[in-house]
């Protein structure tokens, strides 16, 4: 079993069937028997017979409507519509998915499942995308099981070589490689299918063959994902700046305690010296009273400068705060375990 470790919610639906002609009725009887017949009979290559037993499939266990609406969406070729009907895609709520989807991992969005794909439905807006983004790299999944021994070895090869051209720090990295060793491939030939907008022609190619248009299909794994990496972006931001500014209030704390302290003590001593009358001078009394007024107002100065930074740091802790639980409220959304 492959699985995309992300997560989804939605009832499937099946609209009723008119009733048929019985004369429409036997003709697809019989033009389903002659297919079986021909693929009894013809010697051909396992991928035409792989073909002919999806389309079986299809015929014989049409789409929903709504699945029907999702292939549209995807824009997918005439193959690639045929492979995904074939897999009898359900879009499932949260109790129905997890148990199709016995995948241990904290989301789960789909999962390519005994020949099947099973999609956990996310409906609310912000994730907009994600069951078409879902949809797709289960699909690519159900396509890379349908490749035959020399072409796999081929399409591996392609799929290593663009992988080793990504950046370190590419978080798709440290997930692929969280996967058995075993479904690595097939799951970076998913993910590069969804989510990479550039790949290399015969790459291209290959993912021509299930969607008309590749682009389509990134910009809905963009989109499901736009949220919560607006989220992510501004909490990382504020994280560094509240850490930065801890560091600097707190020294600035500091520095302003000392100098109000030595600020204090100077005070009493000219205090005591005024008392006793040590100043040669009122000049003398003057100018060093001058002078102790402005560090007064200096720190005066600095005191209201840091509570302002005091305010705007906890502004910025409540912002935080607040988008923390936002975008834990959103990926509760992803996530079928914290469904009702």
């Amino acid at each position: 079993m492959t699985d995309d470790l992300i997560g989804r919610p939605a009832a499937d639906y099946r609209p009723r069937r008119e009733r048929r002609p019985v004369g429409r009725w036997i003709l697809a009887v019989l033009a389903v028997l002659a297919l079986a017949g021909v693929i009894v009979a013809a010697p051909w290559d396992e991928g035409r017979r792989q073909a002919y037993a999806d389309q079986w499939v299809v015929w014989t266990d049409p789409p929903t409507a709504q699945i029907e609406s999702l292939a549209d969406d995807l824009a997918l070729t005439e193959a690639g519509r045929r492979i995904f009907f074939a897999t009898r895609p359900q879009i499932e709520t949260a109790r129905d998915f997890e148990a199709h989807c016995p995948v241990e991992a904290d989301v789960v969005l789909g999962c390519y499942y005994r020949g099947r794909i099973f999609v956990y439905d996310v409906t609310d807006e912000r994730l907009a995308g994600t069951v078409e983004s879902t949809s797709a790299h289960e699909l690519l999944h159900a396509y890379y099981d349908r490749l035959d021994a020399a072409e796999a070895t081929r399409i591996d090869a392609l799929v290593a070589d663009y992988v080793s051209t990504i950046p370190a720090d590419d978080a798709t990295l440290a997930i692929v490689e969280s996967y058995p060793a075993s479904q690595r491939a097939d799951e970076w030939h998913s993910r590069l299918g969804t989510t990479f907008p550039s790949l290399p022609a015969a790459l291209e190619l290959h993912y021509a063959q299930v969607f008309d248009d590749r682009q389509r299909i990134v910009e809905f794994d963009s989109a499901s994902r736009a949220q919560i990496d607006g989220y992510n972006a501004r909490i990382e931001q504020l994280s560094t700046e509240l850490d930065a500014a801890s560091a600097d209030l707190t020294a600035r704390s500091a520095a302003y305690d000392a100098d109000i302290a030595a600020l204090n003590a100077d005070i009493s001593t000219f205090n005591e010296r005024a008392d006793a009358g040590e100043f040669s001078s009122q000049s003398d009394f003057d100018r060093e009273r001058a002078a102790i007024i402005a560090r007064q107002d200096a720190l005066e100065a600095q005191r209201i400068a840091l509570n302002a930074d005091v305010d705007a740091y906890n502004a910025k802790v409540a912002e935080l705060t607040t988008l923390d639980s936002e975008r834990a409220e959103l990926y509760e959304h992803l996530d079928s375990h914290s469904a009702p």
